[in-house]
């Protein structure tokens, strides 16, 4: 008998809704425990990155960190000469290797690629098989920074190497690219923690796709580009829903970007491994519904067990950790940390050695402004607070500033170079190097370079002393010979002394000009001039030298030339006198053409362009390129057959320079030579004033000629030189003035209070009482004797000196050796003012 049907029905019901109930239960159960699957996936995904990102970025460090010490390392085995001891710089590099179990070689390769020291013979012997460019670019980095390169074979193991590389500064000039040699399968090692992660694949890529390094190993795809790269996605460390890196499955992938871009980690999980417990669970629930207790028993321990591995995931971040902060305590630099809000992160104890004073204020999220307004009372304690607030706003710019730099000299003298740069997330890293030592080393070797400079030119101008004061006896005498009645060969043998003597007094003159450049001590005199008449005086002043080798020598000018330019003539007939002389000299025959030509330039401005060609020798194209270097000349023979000591073109250059003007040569072999000069001057609108400068004229002077009759005048001389004493009075007396002479300055101070004189000519040099001294001592004096005029006589050709001699009181100089001519022009400029 069939039970009611009421029973039937409430039988059915309560099976369909046992049977309901189980199946929703079941349902739900399986639906939840692919949720967790999958979270469980998405977190062992992301703890894997985390940590691999944490390996590798200790790994890179100290990679990097060898490398840019390589200079420090090996400054024991540098050689006075500059170069290294090879057998101790490889000993060197082969015991830092042993240090370190992932670097199998370290080389360092010159700018050109090759092998300048490396710690495994076959490298030293056969290279590195670097990328074509990667040396070249890596060089050409404008800071220096660790450069990656793909996977490459190694010519002796056969096996996978990548190499990372630095440029290093090793001093003197000296820059080479430090080299570690790292086997693939060790970086491959540091992603292997992934072995018990079901189906994960790590790989380590660059941001454009290439594969470096993959877990486990795809022989094939390793150096290739995958599809998708991973600098288009955002390297958050999240697993997101995905294609698997290899394979394409469906995934979840985990992306983070390691310390050194543009190298990204990422981690794969394929969807169908990530439920795959979770398939299994779900047969197990359909085949054994009724064994609900087993069920909430095998819930319970696979939550134990669930439990157990974020405690093992928990307890690798701590040892992760711990390991970064050792690393960072080992650190010989400070470092600081802040985050994307400017707030400190992390710091190191070499920075709180650093900065002692910041030890009561640095943590965790303090604002980085606060270290400053906290550093500004240790560095500028006495300082404004308007001026004290300036440096912190400075110093907050610097920090913001993308990968900024700058120097600090802290209280106690020490001085500190800061490096920041910004991390991808948008914090700044801040490494701070001490740098003392080789500040004071580098204002050491300053100070002495100084010195030495200064003992040079103190050299210089004591010998042009010593050599013209009897040079001004010979030149002076060879003079007045030559106005007396001669033999013609007595005549010709007078003038061969004076040709030998100015052509000894230029050198002098060039050695001395030389000597100023070098020590940037070369001044110019701005004053007005017309520059056509500047250039007719010294073309007027070389026509004789060409009309007696039998050339042309003529000038042009383009008309609308200013008749008044700001500029200094005295260097420009320098340059002019040298330039046209070398075209003179080495044109035998034919012409020399002079070119004076402008153009406007802004603000009142022209280029002056001035060139002078000749139909002479020429000059080949070898020796172009050394025509301008101190004491060069064409090749030797030109030397023997013209003379010349090859200083005239390098200094007339450096005074171009000094003008902010430029000096260029064109030339044909056989057929002559085009040197041109372009001078940007100011254009004067006002009128010129009536007189020159005075100031000396370092162009050679022409031969002399015989002076304008003047007035006859008293003239005191004081000359301690017995010789120059003969040699002035008798200029003096051929000039037609009357002199008396005196040998030091007391007998010229007294010999000017008792007697009436119009000049005083004054040695500079003299015994007792110099002619500074005298000079001072008579402009002291009490009446019109104290207005007296005053010319130097001086064999010292420094500038500063004869500004000294001005400064003194003198009214004017004379340069020795005398020239009659140029002597007679200043006595007239004194007596006779206009």
């Amino acid at each position: 008998m069939n039970p009611p049907l009421r029973v039937q029905w409430a039988i059915a019901g309560f099976v369909a809704v046992f049977v309901g109930t189980v199946l929703a239960a079941a349902t739900a159960l399986v639906n939840s425990e692919e949720r967790d699957a999958l979270e469980e996936a998405r977190q062992r995904a992301e703890r894997f990155i985390a940590g691999a990102e944490a390996s590798l970025n200790r790994t890179l460090l100290g990679v990097d960190v060898m490398l840019a010490g390589s200079e420090a390392l090996l400054r024991p085995h540098r050689l006075a000469n500059g170069t290294y001891d090879v057998t101790g710089t490889q000993s060197q590099l082969r015991t830092t290797i042993s240090q370190n179990l992932l670097v199998r070689d370290l080389v360092l390769l010159q700018p050109d690629g090759s092998v300048l020291a490396a710690a495994q013979p076959d490298s030293a012997r056969l290279g590195l098989p670097l990328p074509p460019g990667f040396v070249n670019d890596a060089m050409a980095l404008p800071s220096p920074q660790l450069v990656i390169s793909p996977p490459l074979v190694n010519f002796v193991t056969t096996e996978r190497m990548i190499y990372f590389a630095r440029p290093v500064d090793m001093g003197g000039g000296v820059r080479v690219l430090a080299v570690a040699e790292v086997p693939a399968s060790l970086i491959a090692s540091l992603l292997s923690q992934a072995a018990d992660i079901d189906g994960l694949v790590a790989t380590l890529e660059r941001d454009d796709g290439q594969l470096l390094v993959s877990v486990p190993p795809h022989d094939t795809l390793v150096g290739q580009r995958l599809p998708q790269p991973l600098g288009e996605a955002m390297p958050t460390g999240h697993a997101e829903p995905g294609p698997a890196r290899i394979g394409g499955a469906p995934a979840l992938v985990a992306v983070r970007p390691v310390l050194y871009r543009p190298l990204l980690v990422a981690a794969s999980i394929p969807i169908e491994a990530a439920l795959a417990d979770a398939h299994e669970q779900r047969r197990f629930v359909l085949a054994a519904t009724g064994l609900f207790l087993m069920m909430v028993l095998g819930a319970g321990a696979f939550a134990h067990w669930h439990l157990g591995r974020l405690a093992q995931a928990r307890a690798a971040l701590n040892r992760s950790k711990n390991m970064l902060d050792e690393a960072l305590a080992s650190m010989a630099d400070g470092m600081l940390l802040c985050d994307p809000n400017d707030r400190v992160v992390v710091w190191n104890p070499r920075f709180l050695e650093i900065y002692p004073w910041l030890a009561d204020v640095v943590a965790p999220g303090v604002p980085f402004e606060r270290l400053a307004l906290v550093g500004v009372n240790a560095m500028m304690p006495d300082a404004a607070p308007e001026d004290q607030q300036g440096w912190v706003q400075r110093r907050l710019a610097i920090h913001r500033t993308e990968d900024g730099q700058h120097e600090q000299i802290l209280p106690n003298g020490r001085v500190i170079h800061a490096v920041e740069r910004h991390t991808p997330d948008g914090g700044v890293i801040t490494v701070y190097h001490d740098v003392t030592a080789a500040e004071r080393a580098l204002e050491r070797a300053k100070a002495d370079a100084e010195a030495a400079n200064k003992a040079k030119s103190r050299f210089l101008a004591s010998m042009s002393h010593e050599i013209r004061t009897p040079l001004n006896a010979v030149l002076g005498m060879n003079g007045l010979m030559l106005n007396t009645p001669l033999t013609p060969e007595q005549r010709r043998y007078a003038e061969l002394i004076r040709s030998s003597g100015q052509t000894l007094l230029a050198l002098i003159n060039d050695i001395l000009d030389l000597s100023m450049v070098e020590a940037g001590r070369m001044e110019l005199e701005i004053v007005e001039f017309d520059p056509l008449a500047t250039v007719n005086e010294v073309v007027s002043l070389l026509a004789v030298r060409a009309e007696a080798k039998g050339l042309v020598l003529a000038m042009t000018s383009s008309p609308g030339l200013p008749t008044r330019l700001r500029g200094d003539p005295s260097r420009l007939r320098q340059v002019l006198f040298n330039l046209i002389g070398n075209a003179l000299k080495f044109t035998p025959d034919g012409r020399v053409d002079v070119d004076v030509t402008h153009r406007p330039l802004p603000g009142r401005r022209v280029e002056l362009m001035i060139s002078v060609r000749d139909t002479g020798i020429g000059i080949d194209a070898d020796t172009l390129p050394r025509l301008f270097r101190h004491f060069s000349q064409g090749d030797s023979s030109t030397a023997r057959r013209h003379g010349g000591s090859g200083l005239g073109l390098a200094i007339s250059q450096e005074i171009v320079e000094l003008m902010n003007g430029h000096i260029d040569v064109h030339s044909t072999p056989g057929q002559g030579s085009t040197f041109s000069i372009s001078l940007p001057l100011e254009v004067v609108q006002q009128p010129m004033p009536a007189l020159s400068s005075g100031g000396p004229d370092p162009s050679p002077a022409p031969a002399a000629e015989a002076p304008a009759p003047q007035a006859a005048r008293r003239i005191l001389v004081a000359e301690d030189n017995g010789v120059n004493q003969i040699l002035i009075k008798a200029m003096l007396d051929h000039l037609g003035h009357f002199s008396d002479i005196v040998a030091d300055g007391f007998e010229a101070v007294r010999q000017v209070q008792a007697a009436d004189y119009d000049l005083v000519l004054m040695d500079i040099q003299m015994p007792g009482m110099d002619g500074e001294a005298a000079t001072r001592a008579i402009r002291s004096l009490p009446g019109d004797v104290s207005r007296i005029p005053i010319i130097a006589m001086t064999a010292n050709a420094m500038v500063e000196e004869r500004a000294a001699y001005l400064a003194a009181g003198m009214n004017d100089h004379v340069a020795k050796p005398l020239d009659l001519g140029r002597l007679a022009a200043v006595i007239s400029r004194v007596t006779c003012p206009a």
